[in-house]
């Protein structure tokens, strides 16, 4: 029987949510979540604002398995966007028992998006001494480019560069507050069940996977199972977030599984810190808002200004605005 408390031995406990600081920061969050659509009256920003908080869900998935597992990936667009094109396909389409009921093909999308997970597992981490570091990397690269170039040359199925046009609209809760209760309630639940995830026996060996795999695979856990799982989780989440986002949106094109959506969701992650949960979020949420507040005003600059932003966070803070939570717990 595989000992756990030497797996962990000499491990970072993270997160340890008991911190102070951690608490504070939820809190600030949780108030800032529940106050914006009472403080202000503008539709459209609480509705825009609904909008990055499922990009905040995306950039959840990926700290989940990057930030604690040190999987780094460059194809997590593939589940997020992979979900968008599939709600677009089961509920566009006549074919057979196409289209689907709006329910049915959010369920099915998020099945898509977590059993694509599981086939790219089979190939990269499903057996001892699978692919780690760069090599895992490229394959996930290779995957988002290989199905950026699938759904371009999908013709009449996926729309091919013109993408596809949502039939469906998520009803009341589509678009202003209530679309933005919908949101914060799933960027609620998800980082709350990460939480939980984290704190589990499963969780703290996968994060002792993350920071010592040689060591965790010596006392005999199965570490291709562990992380073959977590990574189909990972993508189930990516999958939920996507097929909301791009129903809400109306449309889904290429680009949303393409390595730009990709490396963009990394950005998020490295600005406010891998590895605390809470950074990704406020990562995801403010690089979001200054990209479509510059771009609207800078009109041929704003790349270079959110760049700058970037290289200035990144020499200053290398461990992202929230990285100090990390060198607290390990302190």
């Amino acid at each position: 029987m595989p000992d756990e408390k030497a797996a962990t031995k000499g491990i970072d406990r993270v997160p340890d949510f008991s911190g102070k600081t951690l608490r504070r920061a939820e809190l600030i969050l949780l108030a800032l979540l529940v106050a914006l659509p009472i403080a202000t009256e503008n539709a459209f920003l609480v509705d825009r604002i609904g909008r990055y908080l499922l990009l905040a869900v995306f950039a959840l998935s990926v700290d989940l398995i990057w930030g604690y597992g040190g999987m780094f990936t460059f194809g997590q667009a593939a589940f997020f966007g992979g979900a968008g094109y599939a709600v677009g396909i089961l509920s566009t389409r006549e074919a057979g028992i196409l289209p689907l009921p709006l329910g049915v093909t959010l369920v099915a999308a998020v099945i898509a998006s977590a059993v694509l997970a599981l086939g790219i597992s089979y190939f990269t981490i499903a057996r001892r001494g699978g692919l780690r570091g760069v090599e895992f990397a490229v394959v996930t690269l290779a995957v988002s480019v290989a199905l950026e170039r699938l759904v371009n040359a999908g013709g009449q199925v996926t729309g091919g560069q013109n993408g596809i046009l949502m039939a469906y609209r998520l009803g009341p809760l589509h678009q202003g507050r209530n679309f933005y209760l919908l949101a914060g309630a799933l960027l609620i639940l998800t980082y709350l069940g990460l939480k939980h995830f984290l704190r589990s026996r499963p969780g703290l060996i996968f994060r002792g996977i993350g920071q010592n795999e040689e060591r965790v695979e010596l006392l005999g856990y199965d570490v291709a199972r562990i992380k073959r799982w977590t990574f189909v989780f990972s993508g189930a989440i990516a999958g939920l977030a996507g097929s909301l986002f791009y129903l809400h949106e109306g449309i889904v094109s290429p680009a949303a599984v393409g390595v730009g959506s990709s490396t963009l969701v990394l950005l998020w992650v490295v600005l406010g810190g891998r590895g605390t949960l809470v950074g990704p979020i406020v990562g995801a949420v403010v690089l979001s808002y200054l990209t479509a507040r510059l771009s609207g005003t800078l009109l041929e600059t704003w790349l270079v200004v959110v760049g700058v932003i970037l290289v200035v966070v990144i020499v200053l803070i290398p461990a992202g605005i929230f990285g100090f939570l990390k060198r607290e717990r390990t302190s």
